[in-house]
């Protein structure tokens, strides 16, 4: 079975240190021919360090389901960008709500960043100084207009965040998401994603280079893992997470710090009930 699990307040919590037991129950569901693959909201390059960190070797769903890559054989098998033309519309969009969103990139594993910030971006200041590491000084929206996989900014009011993202909707060029509040930032966090993409989108991909079937279990608790626990054959949420209270999740286990994913290889055991707490 292909287990899907969210990485952040999920495998791990606010410190991107996995717990032994988690890492232990990891590797448990390997033993009895599981599949896990990660699927999150952050980039390949953030994600590879803190698969370091942790000493995985994941195949990973990235960016909420642009991009896809597998950290053991680093093959890439997924990729769904903006369409330059649309791209532009929805800067100008975003524009005329005061909104200059920061670029994530498929910088196709060169050297210089994955991060392209416009002038006078307005994401919170402690958001671009945390992505410094990662921003390509080099590079202006214009030269990278064919490989935007993401748009996001942060430290956005709640009430500006969300009449951003229906405006997006109203002209259907892309996916916008508000998740609030921030935890590392604050305010609200606004991502805007291709036509099309989602976690489940990316999932899809990555069964289709496998072969396996489109079936799955799912661990999660943002909003951006709400159609992954809905599409998912078995689905946890974490508790006392957005995706606990807004979805209808088989099972809610309890967060990181406490271990909950380690729970999993009992859960979907044979013979445990779906619906067993």
């Amino acid at each position: 079975m292909l287990v899907v699990t969210d990485l952040d307040r999920t495998f791990w919590g606010l410190d991107c240190v996995a717990p032994a037991a988690h890492l232990e129950a990891l590797a448990e569901l390997e033993a009895a021919g599981h599949t896990v693959l990660a699927a999150t909201g952050r980039r390949l390059r953030n994600i590879s360090r803190l698969f370091e960190l942790n000493g995985l070797e994941l195949p990973a769903v990235a960016l909420d389901g642009s991009i896809g890559m597998d950290f053991a054989s680093m093959q890439r098998f997924h990729r769904i960008a903006f369409d330059p033309a649309a791209l532009w519309k929805l800067l100008d969009i975003l524009d005329a709500h005061g909104i200059r969103p920061c670029l994530y990139i498929d910088d196709r594993g060169e050297p210089g960043g994955d991060l392209v910030v416009p002038e006078n971006p307005t994401s919170a200041p402690t958001h671009l100084e945390f992505q410094e590491e990662d921003t390509n000084h080099g590079l202006r929206p214009n030269d990278v207009e064919a490989d935007v996989l993401e748009l996001v900014l942060t430290g956005l009011d709640s009430d500006h965040a969300h009449r951003a993202a229906k405006a997006v909707h109203s002209q259907a060029l892309g996916i916008a998401r508000v998740d609030e509040p921030d935890p590392l930032f604050g305010g609200s966090r606004l991502t805007v994603s291709p036509p099309g993409v989602s976690k489940v989108s990316g999932v899809e991909a990555f069964c289709r280079w496998k072969g396996l079937e489109a079936e799955f279990i799912a661990i999660g608790g943002g909003i951006n893992a709400l159609e992954l626990l809905e599409a998912a054959s078995i689905s946890f949420a974490i508790a006392g997470s957005y995706a606990s209270q807004a979805a209808t999740p088989d099972h809610i286990i309890p967060p990181p710090e406490q271990s909950g994913w380690a729970t999993i290889p009992r859960l979907i055991s044979p013979g445990h009930s779906k619906n067993a707490t």
